[in-house]
């Protein structure tokens, strides 16, 4: 459904901020216009200052502050959106929206979702959806490092429109979040990164003809992945496994990933399989997991990431996918964080006497999926005086460079 107002001379995005709220409010600075799209009770009205939204039975009731709540001005239901903002968007400016505490750019979309919940999203203009997105994604620059931010911003641009309309049934395009790309208020806005995009403008990675899955993460450890390794998914041919270096470092070296150690107690190691295992697709034996007896890498994948860990217990033999095992495993110590890689070598160690398991050691590498761009590889390429093209070929190779708009 499209808002009332102009067309933007780039793609225009809906952005999910939150979702599944029983409450929430808006505010803003200045009179803004509330619009509701209904089949059959459209509407607008202006009104000056914030505005509650509160869940009541199968109804969105939308009451001013300065109302007693008993009197909502308006009332939606499903099927029903409420647009909050200027009647049509400019360069992705808007008269101070705000929400969470925070401003906002677009244009707020308001409606209960399918679950009878309150979904928050911004529509925005593609360009300063990424100036929201690049900082957050590649981290502090500096004026050395700007290769590195143009690099990212091209990724974010082509990851964006490679995974438009991703979040449909959720009735946006994509999730504000690490399950798609980080998108942060006007605060979180730097001018080095907002350089980036503006460099970049409307340059796309292409292969074929149509922007590519730019997939891109923290650290790759010496060597990147093929998509399959990650996701089921099939090969794309500019998401290849390759050595990440240039002479004898790697372009992520520096990065405090590029080696890591955890280690678990055999209880906490068997618990967080027990926990965690058939949320993420493993099968359990049905006499429980046992005490722990062995753990094994049966099979590794193209770049040496673990595809198939094998856990021996008393119960019987668990296996382990490549595309769950970060989220079954954790950190060690710290079962609120996935495992930052599936490149490592994995032992157990055992009492000298009785041979019986006291601890679990993985020694890694790097940190997230691997596929793509290797955003510390690409800060150590940019330090090194390469270009954001030549960052973007390494990373995607294979692919073109094309400004569409």
């Amino acid at each position: 459904m499209e808002p009332p107002g102009g067309e933007s001379r780039e793609p225009t995005l809906d952005i999910g901020l939150a979702w599944d709220l029983d409450d929430t409010q808006v505010d803003f600075s200045g009179s803004q216009v509330l619009e509701v799209q209904s089949p059959d009770r459209p509407g607008v009205h202006s009104v000056g200052g914030p505005v509650e939204l509160r869940v009541s039975g199968t109804q969105l009731l939308v009451t001013p502050r300065d109302r007693a709540r008993a009197v909502p001005l308006l009332v939606l239901h499903a099927g029903d959106t409420l647009w909050v903002g200027p009647d049509r968007l400019t360069n992705g400016q808007s008269a101070a929206l705000r929400w969470n505490g925070q401003s906002w750019r677009g244009r707020f979309k308001v409606f209960m979702n399918a679950r009878g919940k309150i979904t928050v999203a911004t529509r925005i203009e593609l360009e300063p959806y990424l100036k929201g997105v690049v900082p957050g994604e590649i981290g502090a620059l500096a004026d050395s490092l700007l290769e590195a931010g143009r690099a990212q911003a091209v990724a974010a641009r082509s990851y964006t429109l490679f995974y438009k309309g991703r979040r449909g049934e959720e009735g946006f395009d994509l999730y504000a979040t690490v399950e798609d790309q980080v998108y942060g208020p006007e605060g979180a806005e730097r001018p080095l990164a907002s350089r980036c995009v503006e460099s970049t403008s409307g340059t796309v990675a292409l292969s074929r003809g149509l922007p590519i899955r730019a997939n891109y993460y923290s650290t790759c450890g010496g060597i990147t992945a093929e998509a399959w390794e990650a996701w089921p998914t099939t090969p794309y041919d500019y998401l290849t496994s390759h050595l990440d270096a240039d002479g004898a470092a790697d372009h992520c070296a520096t990065s405090p990933h590029h080696r890591w150690r955890e280690e678990w107690t055999a209880s906490e190691f068997i618990a967080n399989l027990a926990r965690f295992g058939r949320t993420f697709n493993v099968a359990l034996p049905a006499a429980g997991v046992g005490d722990l007896m062995d753990v094994r890498v049966a099979e590794r994948s193209r770049s040496g990431r673990v595809w198939w860990l094998e856990v021996e217990t008393t119960t019987g033999v668990i296996r382990v996918h490549a595309h769950s095992l970060r989220q079954v495993l954790r950190r060690g110590g710290n079962p609120g964080s996935i495992l930052r890689s599936n490149l490592f070598k994995i032992a157990v160690r055992r009492d000298p006497v009785s041979r019986r398991v006291l601890a679990v050691v993985a020694n890694g590498a790097g940190f997230g999926h691997g596929v793509g761009l290797c955003q510390t590889g690409a800060l150590g390429m940019a330090r090194d005086g390469l270009r954001g093209e030549t960052i973007l070929a390494h990373y995607y190779p294979g692919s073109s460079l094309k400004r569409l708009y």
